[in-house]
């Protein structure tokens, strides 16, 4: 059965086949829990981009039920989590201390640490560090460089490509900074390092 443009983007967006998303469109339609659900039927994939960075409520609770349907519960609490922490709606599931998810220098950066808190609702676990010996091994939140603000670097743990799931392996990484509202470049840096440039420096995302 063809599906039209919206739901086949957020299906490709979190991994999942479009009747659920079909399905979880026509249960939020129909019970008014998103009132607006029904604009996303006929997107184009920029007009997609932009709902997500306009009303992700909308996509939120969309993508939360198709993920049920799907039958990925777990899945389904993680998109709303990494959703929350990408928005602010609730309290990080800890304090992010110095030396936690990033080197204690950058500990103050706004994006890094934005960064870290949506990392970690996503269960992703943070190198713990005095600045010269690894305590704990993790992932890694740097600064790209100052000639690009909104950007930053990320390490994954060395871990990732033993779990499953949504943000799982190492393309989870960009899978849970893309969910967020993050740009995103596809293909690894050096050292395998993902860059992701932050939602308010995605329209100019590298000043002259």
């Amino acid at each position: 059965m063809p599906y039209n443009r919206g739901i086949q983007t957020l299906a490709n967006h979190i991994g999942i086949e479009p009747e659920y998303v079909a399905r979880a469109l026509r249960t939020a339609s129909s019970a008014h829990a998103v009132i607006r659900a029904s604009q996303f039927q006929h997107l184009t994939d920029e007009q997609f981009r932009r709902l997500m960075g306009g009303d992700r409520h909308v996509v939120a609770v969309v993508a939360n039920l198709a993920m049920r349907y799907a039958g990925r519960i777990e899945d389904a609490l993680l998109l709303m989590d990494i959703y929350h922490a990408s928005q602010g709606l609730k309290p990080p599931r800890q304090v992010i201390r110095k030396g936690v998810g990033t080197l204690p220098e950058h500990h103050d950066h706004p994006h890094i640490q934005h960064a870290i808190r949506i990392l970690d609702a996503a269960g992703l676990p943070p190198i713990v560090t005095d600045g010269t010996h690894e305590l704990r091994p993790g992932f890694q939140v740097l600064p790209a460089c100052d000639e690009l603000p909104g950007w930053i670097l990320i390490a994954p743990d060395p871990d990732c490509d033993d779990r499953t799931g949504f943000a799982g392996g190492r393309l989870g990484y960009l899978a849970v900074m893309r969910w967020a509202g993050w740009g995103v470049i596809t293909e690894p840096m050096s050292a395998g390092l993902w860059a992701v440039v932050h939602p308010d420096h995605r329209h100019d995302p590298f000043p002259s």
